[in-house]
């Protein structure tokens, strides 16, 4: 994670004591509505599930959902109006959003934060280095994309129905049902990928980064090694020519990209290679408007579709 500048550190603590100074705009209003503010997509579009069809509750999503991960994303100031504004806090954890920490810290200490991967068993990052951890935080030293297997999603949706239901007592029984709804189609997604992911004939890949692995672990294929060892970052030529060598004897099936990534080095070491490459969507980002509720199965089948393929 990249430290903020001491120039955005001083305008989000301006931002912040002017909205502190400031009654919320709803207590203003004389209004009862409740806010849950996620910080990604993913997030937000199982909060989306879980509250569906109940009035008096909001969502809304820190990130535009086109964003995709937020590793190094930086507050603006009105992301900081909606830390402030927020009743609930739904937070990925595992070391994801540490760009928000203070913010949530200093701006809104009032909010319930609830941590979706909670119950997730982590897995630890294959490339994470102590010595780019200046805040001493030990969560970084694990892979946050637990949302990319439906196996850990179900888990997660669990761990926000409970959290919600036990916040809103009013519309407990609604979320809950909700939840369990979302969930039993989680469960239904993840089966059907154990399933069609037996007997793969060659279950060896590469990926863009470390963003597909509990995905990975959960159906039963190896991630061999990833183009990218800080995401964003391609491999410089020197680093790919010993990729290439090293994967043309690891015998790989196939090379993964990601939509919210660049091909440009996927391209090169397909071509090396002679290895065809697919795109796998892990559901990081998505549409900023008019985001269907089953949007994440309707993904996740393309990405089984695509796995079997690939494999198989």
């Amino acid at each position: 994670m990249k430290n903020q500048s001491v120039f955005s550190i001083w305008i989000i603590s301006f931002f912040i004591i002017a909205h502190m100074a400031a009654p919320c705009a709803a207590a203003d209003q004389g209004q009862s509505e409740t806010k849950i503010l996620t910080t990604f997509f993913p997030l937000y579009l199982f909060a989306e599930n879980i509250t569906a069809g109940i009035d008096g509750i909001t969502v809304e999503n820190l990130l535009p959902s086109s964003y995709g991960c937020p590793h190094d994303f930086a507050l603006a100031p009105d992301d900081l109006r909606k830390i402030h504004q927020a009743d609930i806090i739904v937070e990925n954890g595992l070391g994801l959003e540490v760009f928000m920490e203070e913010a949530v810290r200093t701006g809104n200490n009032r909010a319930l934060i609830v941590v979706a991967t909670e119950k997730v068993k982590p897995i630890k990052l294959r490339y994470y280095d102590p010595h780019d951890d200046t805040a001493g935080d030990t969560l970084l030293q694990f892979n946050p994309h637990a949302f990319a297997s439906p196996k850990e999603a179900a888990i997660m949706v669990e761990t926000m129905t409970d959290r919600l239901a036990e916040s809103f007592p009013q519309y407990s029984e609604a979320i809950r049902a909700n939840g369990a709804k979302y969930k039993a189609m989680l469960d239904s997604l993840s089966a059907a990928f154990s399933d069609s992911l037996q007997n793969l004939k060659n279950p060896r890949v590469v990926t863009v980064h470390e963003v597909l692995n509990y995905l990975a672990r959960d159906y039963g294929f190896e991630i061999v090694d990833v183009i990218e060892r800080e995401p964003g970052q391609d491999p410089s030529a020197k680093e790919m020519v010993a990729m290439v060598a090293a994967l043309r004897r690891d015998k790989i099936a196939a090379i993964f990209s990601e939509p919210q990534y660049s091909t440009k080095a996927v391209q090169t070491i397909s071509n090396e290679l002679r290895l065809p490459y697919f795109e796998v969507d892990p559901i990081a980002s998505g549409p900023d408007k008019n985001i269907p509720l089953d949007y994440y199965q309707k993904r996740m089948h393309d990405n089984l579709v695509i796995l079997i393929k690939a494999m198989k």
